[in-house]
């Protein structure tokens, strides 16, 4: 990267207001005024300034605004100041133009060395950076520098960049200007990234979601799929015809059928290196993910295994038998049964050592995981809850009265009711953009995280009713009492490749 760029002239008459306004040094509304120039108007008269713009981009400042005639009924006991006629203060204001107009003009920009100017414009957002650039060709140069992309794009919470391992780094999509400087200097994968594309295309990827995505359905299990999970290589599915399913996400075929449980799969959660799924059978099969063989089973439930969650130190799994257990997730040890629901207890989440519990009870559990103690209390479902997601700091949950509810974590405060399905929330998932709900009411819905507004209603999908739901920036994958698998795509021709 060179340490200087060359200053090019600005041309005449094409400066953007609303942009370059504060790059280019010109008279501001101040009184006195700049190079000795005396205002004609006392300094006792409150000035509002309007601004006004000509065809050249700048602004010039029309005289006062009187508001002695706005306080008629407060007599004055000082002589009226004399103020400029009409014509007297076009004279003026044309004399101010004429200044501006003729006068030397900088571009603060250009005059700082490259990285400063750089770093400055990592401050803009996408819309305005755009703007930004058809200033001037100078501008549109320094706007078009791969760090200052990088730095929009990452500042963005929910946007998540994504480097595939197997990715060999001389196939990435690098900006011309910057391919010689990378290769001589070794620069990291990140540098060779496109990130103005990637910023187009990841916007380009979030208007999508408005909008009715295409849908692929996946068939192979022979009743009913209660549970899902994926990540960018493999889709993962647990079904009541008693099996365990590998799919792969690029071509949607299933790649390999697990046995193991003697009755319905239930629920399951995979990383790198394990899987563990729990059933109806009333165990849990810990499985190694590299050859996909069950390492573990872990006996202790009196009922079906409703769901199951684990870290790097524990699982957590929970039951119809209204209990939620604690097994080390090394040894495989029974650390400790927490009770405290008066029904059966159909989903958990742990994160950082805490558990938050949903139940047929109408009641939302928050446990803290080293003391098996009960934390907190979330009351205000109607009725038995279903599905539960909880990220440290906010709890979502879906009931039988119809209802998603959002919950501040620390304090137990219902922030948000969301209502629009007509039965059940089966399941949800969320993150700090959006949440997806699935329903006995057939439907797959995307909410607003912020506002509560349903963005969008996916109700071609299923024929009966909605178990599962798991997104991520480019997809929704559901499943069904209907046996079906729907995946539904709204990334297209969009490659999310790097997308988090």
């Amino acid at each position: 990267m060179t340490s200087s760029f060359p200053s090019l002239p600005l041309p005449a008459r094409t400066i953007r207001s609303d942009i370059a306004e504060s790059s280019i040094l010109r008279l501001p509304n101040t009184n006195p005024s700049p190079s000795g120039l005396r205002s004609p108007y006392p300094p006792d008269v409150r000035t509002f300034s309007t601004r006004t713009f000509n065809s050249a981009g700048l602004t010039f400042i029309p005289g006062p605004v009187n508001m002695s005639k706005h306080s008629a009924a407060q007599p004055s006991h000082r002589s009226s100041p004399t103020y400029p006629s009409l014509v007297e203060r076009a004279r003026l204001e044309d004399q101010l133009y004429s200044m501006l107009l003729d006068g030397p003009r900088i571009d603060i920009l250009l005059k700082l060395p490259y990285e400063v100017a750089t770093y400055i414009l990592c401050f803009m957002d996408m819309a305005t950076l755009a703007k930004a650039a058809i200033i001037s060709k100078a501008w549109k140069q320094l706007s078009e520098d791969s760090e200052i992309w990088r730095s929009i794009f990452l500042y963005q919470r929910r946007w998540k960049i994504n480097i595939p391992a197997s990715q060999p780094v001389s196939t990435y999509n690098v900006t011309h200007q910057y391919w010689d400087v990378a290769r001589k200097e070794a620069a990291s994968t990140h540098s060779l990234l496109d990130w103005k594309r990637l910023c187009r295309d990841r916007k380009a990827l979030e208007a999508r979601w408005k909008s009715m995505p295409a849908k692929t359905k996946l068939i192979g299990h022979e009743d009913s799929v209660y549970c899902i999970q994926f990540d960018s290589t493999k889709i993962v599915t647990g079904s009541r015809d008693h099996t365990i399913k590998f799919w792969d996400a690029r071509t949607l075929q299933c790649t390999s059928t697990l046995e193991g449980h003697s009755l319905s799969v239930l629920c399951l959660q995979f990383n790198e290196r394990m899987m563990v799924s729990g059933s109806s059978d009333k165990t849990i099969i810990v499985w190694d993910m590299k050859t996909q063989k069950p390492h573990t089973r872990l006996y202790g439930h009196t009922a079906g295994v409703l769901d199951v969650c684990f870290d790097d130190q524990y699982i957590i799994s929970c039951s119809k038998d209204t209990s939620i257990r604690v097994w080390d997730v090394r040894t495989m040890a029974l650390l400790k049964i927490m009770v405290g629901h008066r029904g059966p207890v159909n989903a958990v989440q742990l994160h950082q050592g805490q558990v938050v519990s949903a139940s047929g009870d109408e009641l939302v559990k928050l446990w803290d995981v080293a003391t098996g103690l009960c934390i907190r209390d979330f009351v205000g479902h109607k009725r038995g809850l279903a599905c539960v997601q909880f990220d440290g700091e906010t709890i979502v949950s879906g009931s039988n009265d119809k209802t998603i509810r959002i919950w501040e974590a620390a304090t137990g405060k219902c922030t948000r009711v969301l209502t629009g399905h007509d039965d059940l929330v089966r399941t949800l998932h969320f993150d700090q953009n959006r949440i997806v709900s699935g329903s006995y009411d057939c439907t797959v819905k995307v909410w607003d995280m912020k506002t509560g507004e349903c963005t969008l209603n996916l109700s071609s999908g299923h024929v009966s009713w909605v178990f599962d739901v798991q997104f991520s920036c480019s997809r929704i994958i559901s499943t069904s009492q209907d046996k079906n698998i729907v995946v539904w795509d709204f990334a297209g021709d969009i490659d999310t490749t790097f997308f988090g």
